[in-house]
């Protein structure tokens, strides 16, 4: 769920011994995601949000991480109300942002979701996942065509990633734009050949648009 770094915060914050208190848990609880123990990494942040003494930079980056590892979980409302908390501290943190469309989209609120990857793009414009993301949501509302350019500008910064080839194929596939749909699936595999494992249905699709005259 982390992509980027978030900043010297989390810099400040490993510089510490771990102790008995909102910073030590906190340090305690990024460790715990870091071997993504979930849940012992949300009792930490739990821990350190509740001792009161943390400074807004640490209090931001508990609910951050907390929000993320309920989105991990699955408990969408409450990572939706962890990363809110976040952002209301820190309002230029794209990386809540995103992670807060993300858990709108998996509720298929797909308006909050394109309005939160729309902030993380005008917070910080040139980083792939916000645009795949974006993606995903306008295919899930059917709008093939803005879902097709968003994955082309998640390409346009990351050219090897895999899933934004995935989805695009399957864009296309959805306008019968039936060579690109199949390109697009064969450089998906190019890319990350285990996504058979955990697409099971490309090779179908691509033995389907090789038959096609």
């Amino acid at each position: 769920m982390f992509r980027i770094a978030l900043g010297t915060a989390l810099v400040a914050l490993l510089s510490y011994p771990a102790q008995a208190s909102g910073k030590g848990d906190l340090k305690s609880g990024y460790a715990a995601l870091l071997r993504h123990d979930d849940s012992l990494a949300i009792q930490y942040l739990t821990n350190a949000i509740e001792t009161g003494d943390l400074a807004r930079a640490n209090l931001t980056l508990a609910y951050h991480y907390r929000g993320a590892e309920y989105l991990k979980t699955g408990l969408y409302d409450e990572a939706i109300l962890d990363l809110t908390r976040a952002i209301a501290l820190e309002p230029r943190l794209p990386t809540a942002y995103s992670d807060r469309g993300i858990a709108y989209r998996k509720k298929g609120d797909y308006g909050r979701a394109i309005a939160d990857y729309n902030a993380a793009i005008r917070i910080w414009p040139n980083w792939h996942d916000w645009y795949l993301n974006r993606g995903l949501a306008y295919a899930a509302m059917g709008r093939n065509d803005e879902a097709i350019a968003d994955f082309g500008r998640a390409l346009f910064f990351r050219p090897d990633l895999a899933e934004a080839y995935l989805a695009r194929a399957d864009a296309y596939l959805e306008k019968a734009r039936l060579i690109e749909a199949l390109a697009d699936y064969k450089r998906a595999l190019l890319e990350k050949p285990e996504i058979r494992q955990t697409y099971p249905g490309i090779a179908a699709k691509m033995a389907m648009l090789e038959g096609t005259p």
